[in-house]
């Protein structure tokens, strides 16, 4: 499994409903599929597939007490279906398992399974997981029993696991997130999820699980061995609440995320420790990051003075070559990202990192960290978090030619919010378009070009401006359309150059530009205006409506934007 979302809770809440409702707050993690196990003198399985709601009308055949761990499903291993969806038992229903992450050995544990007479009802790598332990059980006590079949696994987890008969729910992780909710003295209760959002509601005190930690959380105890030995570990005060974590009215987390905006990049600019974090990294940086957090260190390469190299997180052993590394992620759990700074750890380089999860493994990893203070990122498309992660890295680019930290004014490019709205009715009518920028609106039309393809499903392809004479001219033809982004700045008469190229192959142009900028209406189709900002940081304010156009473009075509095709919130595996 990969990138799926796991609860576990034991209490007397009635553990099927806690269970459900922390799933749903985890479907951002997947959704192909989802079910619950509830442990009580037997166990109990209902699952399902499609979106976590798919488990409401079966949620009666569930016991009302017992402890419960749950799945919502991202699919590796097996096609989505019910036979595939977790959580998975053994032959006889003694053990059930929930997984997140890819085994990479099970189809030799597989094979060694149905040599000895083991029948597998699924195609997934996790089903080896209860299979195993069950055997385990015939020789050793159920902690020491699932200890031995954590040592046989060989790839990225987190696991949950009950035993009929055990009031227990044992966990393990190795390079998959993995939290604990300690609950307060006195409830009796205890929860285990892959992120601190599906028991917000619930407990606000963390344990972060740790790569090698296997153990077990009951009502009163939460126990963590590594290498066999008790382990105690701190905990964190989460500064979230369940309230950050809902809508608030919007029709989506993806607008009500594109509207906290202004208030996020306020309070993450607010954090003292970014000049001190600035002036710690030095020239030769190689900044590692994927998806839109590597647009951010790009926006960052065309705004700094400093000597610096970005590379995609998935390419980093191919082209590292030494030197401290600045490591940007919305989760603190991208598995690209922890590898390339693992490798750059093991040969004794120093660690920098920009990251939104405090707790999170790569901040547990880093010598320094700084992080964005934009609350829990519901929406799979990164909105808030992108422009969080500009404002940490334009205050150090400040910081480091000695200017005073920048503002930012992101009301007027929100209040494009209706323009968009109708833009989007335009582009609903294409199958394919381009986005075009120079210098740091290269960044920009690259964002802006992912977000319409992952959310509206639409062949969108950015560029920079001089490169459409390179081969991308011959796709344009009559009505094609064109996101120009256009600031008044030193590359504002070469992109102008570049919209007249398009324009006189019959493209349809849309241009970002400063308000009022004549030249600029004049050689739009239609043109959106922006008001003035440093030439460097344009991106923070040019990427809002490219977010609300391609929200509003997914909404008319039917699209869930909190929860597109194929993709999910956190890569954790390769």
């Amino acid at each position: 499994m990969n990138m799926c979302g796991i609860v576990g809770y034991v209490g007397s809440k009635g553990a099927k409903t806690v269970v459900f409702e922390g799933l749903k707050t985890l479907e951002y993690r997947g959704y192909d599929s989802a079910g619950i196990a509830v442990n009580n003198s037997k166990i109990t399985v209902v699952k399902d597939v499609g979106f976590v709601e798919k488990l409401e009308p079966h949620l009666s055949q569930l016991p009302a007490s017992g402890n419960a761990i749950g799945h919502t499903r991202w699919a590796t291993h097996g096609v989505p279906n019910q036979v595939n969806a977790h959580p998975h038992t053994d032959m006889k229903v003694n053990v059930v398992a929930v997984h997140n992450g890819i085994i990479e050995n099970f189809m030799l544990l597989k094979q060694n399974l149905k040599d000895g007479g083991v029948e597998f009802k699924s195609d997934t790598d996790t089903e080896v997981i209860p299979q195993l332990l069950s055997i385990e059980l015939n020789e050793a006590e159920p902690f020491t029993a699932f200890k031995k079949v954590i040592e046989k696994l060989e790839g990225s987890y987190a696991i949950l696991v009950m035993i009929k008969g055990d009031h227990r729910i044992f966990f393990a992780r190795n390079h998959s997130p993995l939290v604990i909710g300690k609950g307060e003295d006195g409830r009796g209760e205890n929860l285990i999820a892959s992120d601190v959002v599906a028991f917000l509601k619930h407990t606000k005190q963390a344990i972060f699980v740790k790569d090698g930690d296997v153990g077990y959380i009951d009502g009163k105890n939460i126990h963590i061995e590594v290498d066999n030995q008790k382990v105690g570990r701190e905990i964190t005060e989460i500064e979230w609440s369940a309230k950050d974590a809902m809508k608030d009215g919007y029709p989506h987390f993806m607008l009500k995320e594109i509207y906290e905006q202004p208030d996020a990049v306020k309070n993450t600019l607010l954090d003292a420790r970014i000049d001190e974090f600035a002036h710690k990294l030095d020239d030769g940086l190689e900044i590692v990051a994927a998806g839109t957090s590597y647009h951010a260190g790009l926006a960052f390469q065309y705004a700094s003075n400093m000597k610096c190299r970005l590379i995609i997180s998935s390419e980093f052993s191919a082209l590292y070559r030494g030197g401290s590394v600045l490591a940007i992620s919305q989760s603190g759990e991208t598995a690209d990202t922890l590898q390339a700074v693992r490798a750059a750890e093991k040969r004794g380089e120093k660690i920098y990192s920009i990251v939104n999860v405090n707790g999170s493994t790569l901040t547990r990893i880093s010598d320094q960290v700084v992080h964005t203070h934009a609350g829990p990122e519901i929406g799979v498309a990164a909105t808030k978090t992108f422009t969080t992660q500009l404002a940490v890295l334009y205050a150090v680019d400040a910081a480091l030619k000695g200017n005073p930290k920048p503002t930012f004014d992101l009301a007027p490019a929100i209040a494009l919010d209706g323009d968009m709205k109708a833009l989007a009715k335009e582009l609903t009518k294409t199958s394919e378009l381009f986005y075009i920028g120079r210098g740091p609106s290269a960044a920009t039309a690259r964002e802006g070009a992912l977000k319409l393809k992952e959310l509206a499903y639409l062949h969108a392809e950015a560029y920079e401006g001089g490169e459409l004479k390179h081969g991308p001219l011959a796709l344009i033809e009559d009505g094609v359309p064109i996101i120009a982004i256009c600031p008044n700045d030193t590359h504002k008469k070469k992109m102008m150059g570049n919209i007249e190229e398009v324009k006189a192959r019959g493209a349809k142009v849309f241009v970002f530009g400063e308000q009022g900028d004549k030249e600029l209406e004049h050689l739009s189709d239609k043109f959106y205006g922006l008001p003035k900002i440093k030439e460097e940081y344009s991106p923070m304010t040019y990427v809002i409506p490219l977010q609300l156009l391609a929200y509003h473009t997914a909404v008319l075509l039917g699209k869930n934007p909190d929860k597109p095709r194929n993709l999910a919130k956190s890569v954790t595996v390769e």
